[in-house]
């Protein structure tokens, strides 16, 4: 294994620290942790089996579903996008998964199949992406037949906006939706509501079940970019310096010639780029952590490498770890530097960095 190679260290005491200020922020609901994507690039596995107190999880795909049960987590699986076609409904039968109906179709595939899941309802009250038109849902919850629904689930297009009233109303909408559609089927007085941005910002939209993401792995769901200090950063991403270069005063550093040096200086050359997941988008204002000195970069971002400039006191080697986000340097920083929000920073790391995992619980 190189040595030459940026790392992504996973503190899963931080997320389950998290996890318990969900429950303390969220007291009377359950917990759906949201663990899509590779659970943010944190490792589903890793987190499902940290987070065993979760009362489910949450996914986007069949085959993310699968590769969890394949290593061995036995809690409730929820298929937050449905499932496309009988092969998938297939899968979610042989691993018993619970199923979001969004769109008649689906429902209309287990008549069909005679299949009986566990399936919420996902009602479309503004997002305009996924859900039934609740116009619609009377009428389907007749068609529910042998069906186990769990409850209405719905997704919030602007909590990340505190002071956006559209939050309120999709609140209220679904809310109505739910004393109506009761009186026919006592589950769909249950609800699923609240992201991560709701747990914080609208307590009173927790209702029976809460959907955290972000703010398990630390991350602020909030549209201003700032960091959430009551959340532990889970993340780490770091990378090792592979050269020091002595750049004279007129020399240029990387594609473009965008940085030149106005004196004589030191250049640390890292072994990280875009293709490690760290944004070539950066502006000059971004800065990384040399052995805890904040030190900004010079020149463009590239594929396998990126440049810091050092001052005269820092004592650094070859080999030494350089924090590109996580302990010491919030990754909202460096997304705000990037034009971009954590979720795609957590989300974009390459393939070929390797993971570690602290607190990491087997079988």
């Amino acid at each position: 294994m190189s040595t030459a190679q940026a790392t992504v260290h996973v503190d899963l005491d931080a997320i389950q620290q998290n996890f318990s200020y969900v429950r303390e922020l969220s007291p009377a609901s359950k917990i759906m942790a949201v663990i899509k994507a590779d659970g943010y690039g944190h490792g589903a596995a890793q987190v499902a089996r940290k987070l065993r107190d979760a009362d489910a999880f949450g996914v986007a795909r069949v085959s993310e579903a699968v590769k969890l049960r394949e290593a061995g987590v036995h809690g409730p699986i929820c298929l937050l996008e449905g499932v496309l076609n009988t092969e998938e409904l297939n899968l979610a039968s042989i691993y018993e998964l619970q199923v979001v109906i969004h769109a008649e179709e689906q429902l209309e595939m287990l008549g069909r199949a005679g299949a009986r899941r566990a399936i919420w309802l996902k009602i479309d009250t503004g997002m305009g992406r996924l859900g039934l038109s609740p116009d619609r849902a009377e009428a389907l919850i007749a068609k529910l037949g042998s069906q186990q629904l769990l409850g209405l689930m719905t997704h919030f297009a602007c909590a990340d906006e505190p002071d956006e009233t559209m939050t309120e109303s999709q609140i209220e909408t679904i809310v109505s939706l739910s004393q109506t559609l009761q009186k026919f089927q006592p589950a769909a007085g249950i609800l699923n509501l609240a992201n991560s941005a709701a747990i914080l910002a609208h307590p009173h939209g927790h209702a029976d079940w809460v959907r955290p993401g972000l703010m398990l792995y630390g991350g602020s769901p909030m549209v201003d970019g700032h960091p959430n200090y009551a959340l532990q950063p889970a993340m780490t991403f770091s990378a090792p310096v592979i050269a020091i270069r002595q750049v004279k005063a007129g020399t240029s550093v990387g594609y473009g010639a965008t940085w030149t040096a106005e004196k004589d200086s030191r250049i640390a050359v890292v072994a990280a780029g875009y293709a490690d997941g760290y944004p070539r988008e950066v502006d000059a204002g971004a800065s990384v952590l040399v052995h805890g000195q904040m030190r900004g970069l010079v020149g463009r971002v590239s594929m396998d490498m990126l440049s810091v400039r050092l001052e005269d006191e820092d004592s650094v080697e070859i080999g030494d770890q350089v924090v590109l986000w996580g302990e010491g340097l919030p990754i909202e920083e460096v997304a705000r530097h990037a034009g971009t929000i954590p979720y795609t920073l957590m989300c974009g790391i390459g393939g070929r960095v390797r993971r570690t995992w602290r607190g990491e619980v087997r079988g």
